[in-house]
């Protein structure tokens, strides 16, 4: 029998969804939108905010930034092939960053969703119990 370690590391645990479609970019083309892996997520939050400290009577300023278009570069990918879109995150970021904000901002949802990011613990809590038949022993 295969440890808990063993069954975690092969847990198939990231969701994605199918036919995608984003006419405005490529008509008839189907597109697979994955999650993205809690370190993918980790390195965003860090990403996010800057804290840079002014002074001591002054504090802490935060700075905010969106990542967007790098969320959805490392999940944006071809449906027949399951290869990532843009392979080069920086040269896809460049692209996705010149793209219409609701086309993009769509998508970082549909990946935010995809990777449990929309639901706080008490609700993935409840999914859990959900999907294992209510009982824990």
């Amino acid at each position: 029998m295969a440890s808990l370690k063993d069954l975690i590391r092969q847990a198939s645990d990231v969701r994605h969804q199918d036919d995608v479609e984003i006419p405005e970019w490529a008509p008839g083309v189907r597109f697979r939108v994955t999650g993205l892996p809690s370190g993918d997520w980790e390195d965003y939050h860090n990403k996010l905010s800057k804290m840079t400290k002014r002074d001591e009577a002054s504090g802490v300023e935060m700075t905010i930034r969106s990542r967007k278009a790098l969320i959805v570069a490392k999940a944006l990918r071809d449906q027949e092939t399951g290869e990532l879109v843009f392979p080069d995150l920086t040269e896809g970021i460049a692209i996705l960053s010149k793209r219409s904000a609701g086309i993009v901002g769509g998508l970082f949802v549909l990946v935010r969703h995809l990777s449990d990011e929309d639901r706080d613990f008490t609700q993935k809590v409840k999914a859990a119990e959900e999907d294992f038949g209510g009982g824990q022993n």
